[in-house]
């Protein structure tokens, strides 16, 4: 919501998302966790609207066209779905697929879509890659599945620029987020492009890419497989086709688990929030600081012996008031304010290790101010990776910016005008610092005023439908899909489990045999979760610093959600 953060960490949800906690707090919900409410056998679930029925049912079955990988027990594959669901047989998009088979055929039970995130993530890589993200048992059972939603990747791309060369100075200037008056006059300047490129050159495709028009598209593929029902999971802004699909069709599938959860009322927005952002409304930025906090407190808890730094929480003020003030100079270049903030921000996303290399970052970039020339050169390191990032996205223009921003900016309500975004942030910073700029600029090209290639099929409806039973599943810590935006949509949802998890990065998926294990048993069997809550393998700042420091590591469904990036 996967959303896809920041425009160089990624466009997270990837995105994703809520709630304040003070410094290293916990808040009451994950103190004394509601136990999930088992959706009762007893309701009766809702059916798919007469309506949603005339529009989809009548639109002839896609047939793939699969290819098998050579020297690769996986496929790859394309089906054409419509541009408008009004006039099924008017112009057509084509999807890219991909198909990993079930290692026993004989117990198999169907086929489960993935989606990484995003908006924008490849499900093609990630069913790829579904070896190293699901168990063996699922893998088993199982022909997976995943695709490109339209516009995005290897389907038909949406193009918001006639050349790489009217593109790249517009990419280059919404890079990061503005820090001052500047640099926010070049950004929006540059937003204004975005939506003005959007809304005229590629409006004919920009105008369909909301997530309702994806969910469209995989209940015509559920069908092209020949399941009875849909199964599914999803991550980060996966979890909104996850929900979009569930309410559309809630007799239509046999499965539906989602894992980074964003809020649906809060994404979608209505005209009565639509003064706030998007980018705000979610509060994926108090998500991000109550991450950090407690990362850093539990950094000086652990004590000299385990932290590098007596005081993380004053490092992290002094470093981030002096890069304010001025770049810090490398013997590569300079490392900006926002800069840090986007690499903690992606220190975050890991699942083992990201609050020790957060810390030591801090550490690093504090002795470079320093003038230690060691630490300097150690600081360049981060440079040279987001150099790296530039000049690739200078050397191609691969549409993730258009393919993000069409999707965002056809599901959401926004604010007109743009220049509500920066007193909103500037508000928003007093409870999470430095995270409201690194998220809350996020949406601006979606302001109205400039953004018009408008989803008329953009979903109005409730997301509280009596649906199939749904797996909800949130992490404590998550940095950009908040634990609290998995209760309120658990709550939202009447036929829905929730699954907590005290672990850490984005997503719970992986971070214990107790959420993998449930989520897997909900996928195979539609087994109600054992335990409400379960405990993550990793611990932070248990390893002692005269020990070898604890390797990084971010599921392959998190590293996909952290997809389309500027």
């Amino acid at each position: 919501m996967n959303i896809g953060v920041s425009r160089s960490v990624r466009f997270g949800l990837g995105v994703g998302i809520p709630i304040l906690m003070v410094a290293g707090g916990v808040p009451a919900a994950v103190a004394s966790p509601q136990p999930s409410t088992a959706p009762s056998a007893q309701v009766t679930s809702a059916r798919t609207s007469a309506a949603e029925r005339r529009l989809v049912d009548r639109v002839k079955t896609p047939k793939v066209s699969w290819h098998r990988i050579t020297g690769k027990r996986a496929y790859l594959g394309t089906a054409s779905v419509p541009l408008d669901y009004n006039h099924p047989n008017g112009r057509q998009v084509t999807l890219a697929l991909a198909k990993v088979p079930a290692t026993a055929p004989s117990k198999k039970i169907g086929t489960l879509f993935l989606n990484p995130g995003g908006p924008g993530g490849s499900g093609v890589d990630l069913a790829l890659n579904a070896n190293r993200l699901l168990s063996r048992e699922v893998l088993s059972r199982f022909d997976i599945v995943g695709f490109d939603p339209r516009g995005t990747n290897g389907s038909d791309p949406v193009r918001c620029f006639a050349t790489d060369r009217s593109a790249a100075p517009v990419l280059e200037a919404l890079r990061g987020f503005p820090v001052g008056k500047s640099e926010r006059k070049r950004f929006l300047a540059a937003a204004r492009k975005l939506a003005d490129g959007c809304s005229h050159y590629g409006r004919r495709l920009a105008s369909a890419m909301s997530t309702t028009e994806v969910a469209r598209d995989m209940e015509l593929l559920r069908r092209s497989v020949g399941d009875a029902k849909l199964s599914y999971l999803g991550f980060s802004y996966g979890s909104y086709l996850g929900e979009m699909y569930a309410n559309l069709y809630p007799d239509r599938f046999r499965a539906i688990a989602i894992d980074g959860v964003v809020d649906p009322a809060a994404w979608r927005g209505s005209r009565a929030k639509a003064a706030v952002p998007t980018s705000l409304r979610l509060k994926s930025a108090e998500g991000s600081w109550k991450a950090l906090s407690k990362a850093l407190e539990l950094c000086r808890a652990a004590g000299p012996e385990h932290c590098p730094l007596a005081d993380p929480t004053s490092t992290l003020r002094s470093v981030m008031a002096s890069l304010r003030k001025a770049p810090l100079q490398t013997p590569t270049g300079t490392v900006s304010y926002a800069d840090l903030v986007n690499a903690l921000l992606g220190t975050l996303y890991f699942q083992t290790g990201g609050p020790e290399q957060a810390v030591a970052l801090l550490g690093s970039v504090q002795d470079a101010l320093k003038g230690d020339a060691v630490a300097a050169t150690a600081s360049s390191h981060l440079l040279k990776k987001l150099e790296h990032r530039r000049a690739s996205l200078a050397a191609r223009y691969d549409n993730a910016v258009d393919a993000s921003s069409a999707v965002l900016c056809s599901d959401t309500a926004e604010p007109r005008l743009p220049s509500v975004w920066q007193p909103q942030i500037t508000q928003r910073a007093k409870t999470a610092p430095y995270f409201a700029e690194g998220w809350g600029w996020i949406d601006v090209q979606c302001a109205r005023k400039y953004w018009t290639a408008a989803d008329e099929d953009r979903y109005r409806g409730s997301f509280s439908r009596h649906t199939a039973p749904v797996l909800i599943v949130g992490n404590y810590q998550d940095p950009a899909t908040a634990y609290t935006a998995a209760v309120s949509t658990h709550r939202r949802m009447p036929n829905s489990w929730l699954l907590s998890s005290d672990s850490w990065g984005h997503t719970a998926y992986r971070t214990s045999q107790c959420v993998t294990g449930q989520v897997d048993a909900y996928l195979l069997d539609g087994t109600k979760p054992a335990e409400a809550v379960c405990q993550g393998d990793y611990v932070p700042f248990s390893t002692p610093l005269s020990a070898e420091a604890p390797r990084t590591s971010m599921s392959v469904a998190a590293a996909s959600a952290m997809g389309p990036r500027r």
